[in-house]
């Protein structure tokens, strides 16, 4: 018989790589933490880690049983959060995990609604980018996530199995001076802007691989990750950028314009959660709320896709 706090100690070996950093993580004992694998190994009658020089690999039943262990856990956190909401009577904390810009237009907006019309619903919030969110969900740290990636792009790796849930699209815009001479254009295209200065955030591969391909090397005047602080540097003149559209909708700086980058994919905005997640009733609230306020944006960002 499986022992769960057995598979806890796995999934932390696996997560950090070696027998010591897990048991600071936990909060053991390096020796208890030995103790307990032999333990799972004697369990199943076979090794579910190998040495590979000073750190460690898991074998593939060592893979299949963090797979499953992902699963119980946030089965029993379901559980938990289910309990929790009836005997609050409808209410419950949902942990949320959100990317930049939907914490300044869906996030705001929900915990407003959530306030009005469903009072015993508390959340947190917490921002961070797809990778991290996703890592967050896995390990049960957060109940829900927003994310996003792009229209182009296949599913990322680690969401096979959870509960994918699609709000919205928007598209990358131009962000400039409103007496640029490109922004009287419907849309611009990136082989317009080569020889611009740019205001960019720290995620930008993909901006940099397509100015790569068409040959020029973009001059980065400023790295920022905050909407508030692009604006504000565009309008001063130290360059244009791009932003998002749900970036933008509550939000201009008079004097600033922007306009949609041509031939660019639109960005999918999503909920990730544990499919167990989906039956309790808070979360069920939270999300529901969550994809009337997306559907509301819809029109503001441009609608949807053609």
């Amino acid at each position: 018989m499986l022992d769960v706090h057995q598979l806890k100690v796995l999934t932390e070996v696996a997560r950090t790589g070696s027998y010591t950093a897990a048991a600071t993580s936990l909060g053991y004992t390096q020796p208890a933490v030995s103790y307990q694998m032999r333990r799972l190994q004697q369990a199943v009658g076979t090794p579910v880690v190998t040495r590979i020089g000073r750190g460690l690999r898991l074998t593939e039943t060592g893979r299949a049983l963090v797979q499953h262990a992902d699963a119980i856990f946030s089965m029993l956190r379901a559980a938990d959060q289910e309990v929790s909401s009836l005997v609050a009577r409808g209410g419950g904390l949902v942990r949320m995990v959100a990317f930049q810009s939907s914490c300044v237009t869906l996030v705001p907006e929900l915990v407003a609604r959530l306030r009005v019309k469903h009072s015993g619903i508390r959340v947190t919030v917490v921002q961070a980018e797809p990778v991290e969110a996703r890592h967050l969900i896995r390990t049960g740290e957060a109940d829900l996530g927003l994310l996003c990636n792009w229209e182009s792009e296949d599913l990322p790796d680690g969401e096979s199995t959870m509960k994918r849930v699609e709000l919205m699209t928007d598209r990358r815009c131009v962000l400039m001076p409103e007496d640029d001479p490109l922004a009287g254009q419907t849309d611009i295209d990136l082989a317009e802007l080569v020889s611009r200065d740019w205001v960019m955030e720290s995620f930008r591969d993909r901006f940099l691989a397509a100015c790569t391909n068409l040959g020029f090397e973009p001059r980065i005047a400023a790295t920022v990750d905050d909407v508030s602080a692009i604006q504000a540097l565009v309008a001063a003149g130290l360059g244009i950028s791009l932003v998002s559209e749900m970036a933008l909708s509550p939000y201009v700086i008079p004097g600033l314009a922007h306009r949609p980058l041509r031939h660019w994919p639109r960005r999918r905005t999503y909920a990730l959660l544990w499919p167990d997640m989906a039956a309790v009733p808070a979360v069920v609230t939270v999300l529901n709320e969550v994809r009337t306020i997306a559907a509301d944006l819809l029109p503001v960002v441009g609608g949807p896709p053609a």
